[in-house]
């Protein structure tokens, strides 16, 4: 019985699953990502587990959140380097495919059911037009998909690493108050989890809104800045926090946008990442859907493009395990 094993390498976890062909999964874990000085470890690791010692793998699937070059990646938050030659040696895997981890998400949206996808934006559906997906978690991923004969073509790209682009004073503002940090103010700068830290950071600064005890002593008792600031909004009410999210979400919107203009997915866009998924009502409260429109001239022809989102926080590793099939079937 062949074995397939699936790898999803994120800044923040890594999560690991090992399956026969047919789809039984045999194990599923997830590991802490800085917790590990480099992959082989977390690898190491999990190959270890007691219930995997009767199994060897035939073909794996490693879905880098970082840019692939050939047989080599770089996980982009994290100093983790792979060698998919050195890997198959090390730990007697018989073949080994590295993507992005957005290409990933890329081949597994088809396997998605309809309760696991949202619509924010009916637009006008166009299935042999092409696909784009993006999605803010750790950083911002970014993939384009093209119709190929029944199914799709995934590239990769980089994109969430674009210059920023203020549509606002209150974002050029922003802009002003990061580059007192960085040299470079990326899209993933600010549409990703620790972006929100600097958003809210930056409302802080300006005295935009008085900033609740609670809230601060909450962030920095937790492991997750980010997920105290959208708890806080959804739950408390928290006019900072609440600021920092509908300001976090419209940038992620004129983003996705931009997106939508460079590639017209007419067959839709769709947005992928836990930060969406976990905030999925203040995603459907209109300011994201506003600011994807907002592109003047071209407003109509964006408005005519789907808009989805993604609710199964698995669609990742759904397309990794994709990929590690095609090497067996």
């Amino acid at each position: 019985m062949k074995m397939l094993l699936a790898v999803d390498i994120g800044g923040t976890k890594t999560l690991f699953q090992l399956s026969t062909v047919a789809g039984k999964v045999i194990c599923e874990q997830s590991f802490v990502s800085q917790d590990f000085a480099s992959f082989d470890l977390v690898l190491s690791e999990f190959l270890a587990l007691n219930q995997l010692k009767d199994y060897k793998i035939d073909s794996a699937c490693f879905a880098v959140a970082g840019p692939v070059s050939g047989r080599n990646a770089n996980v982009t938050n994290l100093p983790w380097q792979l060698n998919a030659d050195d890997l198959a040696t090390k730990f007697a895997i018989e073949t080994i495919h590295l993507c992005n981890d957005f290409a990933a998400v890329a081949h597994g949206i088809a396997e998605l059911a309809d309760d696991e996808i949202v619509t924010l934006q009916q637009g006008e559906e166009d299935k042999q037009s092409p696909r784009a997906v993006i999605g803010a978690g750790t950083g911002l991923g970014q993939a384009i998909l093209v119709p190929d004969n029944d199914g799709w073509r995934v590239f990769a790209t980089e994109g969430g690493h674009a210059d920023f682009a203020p549509t606002d004073t209150l974002q050029i503002q922003l802009l002003e108050y990061m580059l007192k940090k960085f040299d470079h103010i990326s899209y993933e700068r600010i549409v990703s989890g620790v972006g929100l830290v600097e958003i809210y950071a930056f409302l802080c600064s300006i005295g935009l809104h008085k900033e609740n005890d609670d809230c601060r002593q909450a962030m920095l008792d937790a492991d997750d800045a980010a997920v105290v600031i959208s708890q806080f909004a959804v739950d408390n009410n928290d006019d900072l926090a609440s600021a920092a999210l509908n300001l976090f979400i419209k940038i992620y919107g004129a983003q996705a946008g931009n997106l939508a203009l460079t590639v017209l997915p007419l067959a839709g866009l769709y947005i992928a990442g836990g930060i969406a998924a976990k905030n999925l009502q203040h995603f459907k409260q209109g300011g994201f859907i506003a600011a994807f429109n907002a592109k003047g001239k071209m407003k109509s022809v964006v408005e005519k493009i789907p808009v989805r989102l993604i609710l199964q926080p698995k669609v990742g590793l759904i397309g990794a395990r994709l990929l590690a099939r095609r090497s067996v079937v």
